[in-house]
């Protein structure tokens, strides 16, 4: 079921009442804020509500504009290993569902710009839109830097003039309307622009996030599932050991062997299962040496220990063995 998460809901609750109004005031049905999981109906009508008690017709956009760290969760921890944009914004695509589970996004590109499209999954999308593609921008600019702006804007649903204009002064660019798809388009190049280490230490300053806020949701969670989602949405596993699952998930590395022992699982056993999920797909595009770094190996000779307990086989023989199925396969 198409659904958003409880802190990217609270947030709207949040920004509603820095404008005065209380939750009581709210004609949604309230019964369900408090769960771990939202409905994405009750968010288009929360946001509907926004729109209408503010008279802000574009509420959603004033939302992304504001957008927090303790919104996305875990965002700072699936983006601090990040080299670039591409791969963040990968990560982010990945991460997505588990915020907010309402729509598509698809990256494409051409020879000189890349396109970033989201395709909601309600036909009432205006303020989720609105505040979905300013929430995209509005993190890029922390992070690679407040004065950058995209090539142009799309939408799918008409806005006024006035409303154009005020989106124009914002995201300093063309924005058009009444489009096949929502859409944010800009220079190719600024995928391979490189995170500096400011932008590192900014990373780790959004996996700080309000404990208070998000530790609730976590505990009533299932830990297992909140461990493979990260290890997965990990662009490269290097690195990637319990203590840091442990913090990113605000609990001590014993606290989460505990968790998981419970759920008859480990630590180790699913680092293991995620290592060799991506083999396969590493191996066929990388060197051996390459792909144990990608899969988190300090050495190559622990890289081929693993190998052999697999599959008893070298990662030089495995690797012939895949590309033997391949050419099996194309005759």
């Amino acid at each position: 079921m198409a659904s958003v998460s409880n802190a990217y809901l609270h947030s709207v609750l949040a920004f509603l009442n820095e404008q005065g109004i209380a939750t009581t005031e709210i004609k949604c049905d309230i019964a369900q804020l408090s769960s771990e999981r939202i409905a994405m109906q009750i968010y288009v009508d929360l946001l509907n509500f926004g729109a209408e008690s503010t008279e802000l017709s574009l509420f959603g956009f004033e939302l992304g504009k504001h957008i927090q760290a303790r919104d996305y969760g875990v965002l700072g921890y699936l983006v601090e290993s990040c080299e670039n944009l591409a791969q963040a914004i990968d990560v982010l695509m990945r991460f997505d569902a588990l915020v907010a589970d309402i729509g598509q996004t698809q990256l494409s590109a051409t020879d000189t710009f890349a396109h970033l499209d989201w395709r909601p999954l309600s036909i009432d999308c205006k303020q989720m839109v609105l505040r979905n593609t300013t929430a995209w921008v509005a993190t890029v600019r922390k992070i690679l830097g407040e004065t950058l702006s995209p090539y142009q804007v799309t939408f799918s649903f008409a806005l006024s003039a006035e409303e154009i204009a005020q989106l124009k002064a914002w995201f300093n660019c063309e924005v058009i309307t009444n489009t096949n798809e929502n859409r944010i388009s800009f220079d190719k190049t600024l995928l391979a622009l490189p995170f500096t280490s400011e932008n590192k230490a900014m990373f780790v300053a959004l996996v700080k996030l309000s404990e208070t806020e998000l530790s609730q949701t976590i505990r009533n969670s299932n830990i297992k599932q909140q461990v493979a989602t990260l290890l997965s949405a990990t662009s490269n596993l290097q690195g990637c050991e319990q203590k840091r699952i442990a913090e990113a998930l605000f609990m001590s590395a014993r606290t989460l062997q505990r968790k998981l022992k419970a759920e008859q699982a480990s630590f180790s056993d699913m680092l293991e299962a995620e290592r060799k999920s991506r083999l396969d797909n590493l191996l066929k595009h990388n060197t051996i040496a390459q792909t144990a770094y990608e899969l988190g190996f300090v050495e190559q000779s622990s890289f081929t220990h693993a190998c052999k307990k697999w599959f008893g086989i070298t990662p030089l023989a495995y690797q012939k063995s895949l590309s033997g199925l391949t050419n099996k396969m194309a005759k």
